[in-house]
C-alpha cells in the first residue's frame, strides 16, 4: 500500500527516535534509492525471521523466503531537499489469519442475503409466535413495506384476513409442536386491504437453533394465481370439449342410424312397390264380375250355367281365378314377410346403436347362410340395377352364437359398398363374391369381395376413418360404424386391394361359440 512521499527530515526524525522505534510492535524499515535496506528495527527482523546483518544492504527480493505468516507492507517515498526521491521507508504488519468458520458464515450470510434480495418468491423466517424475523424483499414489497425490516415483528394477521391468517398460524404452530414440515400446500390468500384473492403454493419447515430446539418456522411461498387461472380456463375448455364430444357422439350415432336404416329402407321400398304393383294388377275385380253374373241369374242359376255361353265358361274362369288369387296371396304374403323382416332389421339397427354406449352383446344362435341371404336381399334392388353377378362360397358352418343384428349391419354396409364400387366400371362384368368359413381357434371369417374400382395403397389405411370417403355423395359413416361394431364384438374388419382397378376385399373375423349347434350345408 503506497502513501504520500516522506521528506529527508522525516528520515532524520526516524533516526533520532530509534530507541522508541525499536519498541514498536510493528516492523520499521528504510531503504535507499536502489531499494536496499538501510535500517530495520527488531520487530522487522523478527517478522522476517532474519538478523539485521542479513537484511541491511540487501533488497526485498534478496531476503524473500517462503513465509508461513501473512505480512502487509505500508511504504512511502523519502524525498531529498530538492524534492527528488532518495529512498523509501515504511512499516511491516502481521495480518492475523482469518477463521475459516467465520469466512464460511460470512459467505453463507452473503448468499442468503442475495437470495432474499432477488428471489421473486416470498421467503420468510418466523419466531415461535409466528412473527416475522426476516423476509425476502419481494415479500416485504408485496405486503406494503418499503424494506424487509418493516415487516419484522408483524404477523400474517397484519396483512391477511382472518380466513387465511388463522389457518396459516395454526399450520405453523402445528409445525412447531410436532417438528413435521408442511410441503406444497395450495392456499387461497384473502387480503385485508381488499385486493383480489390470490393463490399460493406454500412449504414451511421447523426453524431450529444450534442446540436443535425448534424456535420458529421458515418457509417459501410461490404465487400460483396465473396457474390457477390457467387451470380454471383449461377446466372450462375441457367441459366445453366434453359437451361438444357428447353432441358429436350423438350426431355420429344418429348419422349411423340414418345411414344403416337408409340401406334397409331401399328394400322396404322394393317390397312395398311390388305389393302395390301386384295389388293393382290383382284378379279380384274378375271375381267381383263373376259374382255379379251369378247374382244377376240367381233365379235361374242352373239354367244359366248349363245353357248360357257366359254361364258355361264361368266355372272354369272361377277355377283359374282361384288359382291366380292363391298365387297373388302367396306372393303378397312373401313380400309382406320380407317387408316385416326389413322393419325388424331397422329396429335391430336402432337397438344396436343404442347398445353401443355400453358395448353390450346380444348373442343368439345364427345360421350364417341365412344371414348372408338376408344381407343380399336388403341390397337386392341396388344389385339388380347394377346387374351384378353374386357368387356365394359358404363352407359348412354350424349354427353359431353371434350378435346377429350387428353382423347383419356390417354385411349390409359391405355389400352396399361393393355395389357402389362398380360405379364407372364398364370393361368387365360386375361381380360380388361372398366367402364364409370357420377358421381354427373358433373364429368365423366372412369376406366380401368385388371387382370394382379398387383402393389406392395410400388410401387404404384411411377407409375406416370417420368421415373419410371416396364417393361423390358419400359421408364416410358406413365403414366407420362397421369397424366399431366388429371391435365391440371382439373381432376385426380389414380391407385389402392391389390398387386402382383391381377390386377390393373386406374381411370380417369374429370369435364364435357353437353350444352344440348342428352343422348346416354349404351354400
Amino acid at each position: 500500500m503506497q502513501s504520500q512521499p516522506a521528506s529527508a527530515a522525516s528520515a532524520n526524525l526516524l533516526e533520532d527516535t530509534a530507541p522508541i522505534v525499536e519498541q514498536l510492535p510493528v516492523g520499521i524499515f528504510r531503504k535507499d534509492a536502489e531499494g536496499r535496506f538501510t535500517f530495520v528495527n527488531a520487530r522487522f527482523c523478527q517478522l522476517k525471521d532474519l538478523p539485521a546483518e542479513r537484511i541491511l544492504g540487501r533488497t526485498p527480493a534478496e531476503i524473500a523466503s517462503d513465509e508461513a505468516r501473512s505480512l502487509q507492507v505500508i511504504e512511502s517515498a523519502v524525498l531529498g531537499p530538492d524534492g527528488t526521491v532518495i529512498g523509501s521507508q515504511g512499516i511491516l504488519l502481521e495480518v492475523p489469519e482469518r477463521n475459516p468458520e467465520d469466512e464460511m458464515l460470512a459467505n453463507e450470510r452473503e448468499l442468503l442475503r442475495a437470495l432474499l434480495d432477488n428471489s421473486p418468491d416470498h421467503i420468510y423466517f418466523k419466531d415461535a409466535q409466528s412473527r416475522f424475523i426476516k423476509t425476502s424483499t419481494a415479500q416485504a414489497l408485496e405486503f406494503g413495506m418499503a424494506t424487509p425490516e418493516g415487516l419484522v415483528g408483524k404477523s400474517d394477521f397484519d396483512v391477511f384476513s382472518e380466513d387465511h391468517a388463522r389457518p396459516a398460524f395454526e399450520d405453523e404452530q402445528e409445525i412447531i409442536r410436532t417438528g413435521l414440515p408442511m410441503i406444497g400446500k395450495v392456499e387461497r390468500e384473502t387480503w385485508i386491504d381488499g385486493r383480489p384473492d390470490t393463490w399460493a403454493l406454500t412449504t414451511k419447515m421447523p426453524l431450529r437453533n444450534r442446540a436443535g430446539q425448534i424456535v420458529g418456522t421458515f418457509g417459501i411461498t410461490k404465487n400460483i394465481s396465473d396457474l390457477k387461472e390457467a387451470e380454471r380456463q383449461i377446466a372450462e375448455v375441457h367441459k366445453q370439449l366434453v359437451e361438444a364430444s357428447h353432441l358429436a357422439g350423438m350426431a355420429r350415432i344418429a348419422t349411423n342410424v340414418l345411414h344403416n336404416v337408409g340401406n334397409v329402407l331401399n328394400s322396404v321400398n322394393v317390397s312395398a312397390a311390388l305389393v302395390l304393383s301386384r295389388v293393382r294388377a290383382s284378379k279380384v275385380p274378375g271375381l267381383a264380375r263373376a259374382v255379379q253374373l251369378m247374382e244377376d241369374h240367381a233365379d235361374d242359376l242352373g239354367a244359366f250355367l248349363a245353357s248360357d255361353p257366359k254361364g258355361k265358361v264361368l266355372p272354369g274362369y272361377l277355377r283359374q281365378l282361384a288359382s291366380a288369387l292363391v298365387a297373388e296371396q302367396n306372393d303378397a304374403i312373401e313380400e309382406l314377410a320380407a317387408l316385416g323382416k326389413n322393419v325388424e332389421h331397422i329396429k335391430e339397427i336402432i337397438a344396436a346403436q343404442q347398445a353401443y354406449a355400453g358395448a353390450s352383446r346380444l348373442l343368439e344362435k345364427v345360421q350364417i347362410r341365412k344371414l348372408v341371404d338376408d344381407a343380399l336381399r336388403i341390397n337386392a334392388e341396388a344389385l339388380a340395377r347394377r346387374r351384378m353377378v353374386v357368387e356365394k362360397e359358404i363352407a359348412p358352418v354350424p349354427e353359431l352364437l353371434l350378435d346377429q343384428g350387428r353382423i347383419l349391419q356390417i354385411l349390409v354396409n359391405l355389400i352396399s359398398n361393393a355395389e357402389q364400387a362398380m360405379e364407372g366400371v364398364a370393361d368387365r362384368e360386375p361381380r360380388l363374391t361372398l366367402r364364409v368359413e370357420l377358421m381354427p381357434g373358433q373364429r368365423l371369417r366372412i369376406c366380401v369381395a368385388d371387382n370394382g374400382v379398387g383402393i389406392a395403397t395410400q388410401t387404404l389405411p384411411q377407409v375406416f376413418v370417420h368421415g373419410f370417403t371416396t364417393k361423390k355423395t358419400g359421408h364416410g359413416f358406413g365403414l366407420h360404424s362397421a369397424v366399431i361394431a366388429a371391435h365391440e364384438m371382439g373381432g376385426t374388419l380389414t380391407a385389402h386391394s392391389d390398387g386402382p382397378g383391381t377390386g377390393a376385399a373386406f374381411t370380417l373375423e369374429l370369435p364364435v361359440g357353437t353350444e352344440g349347434a348342428e352343422t348346416l350345408g354349404a351354400g
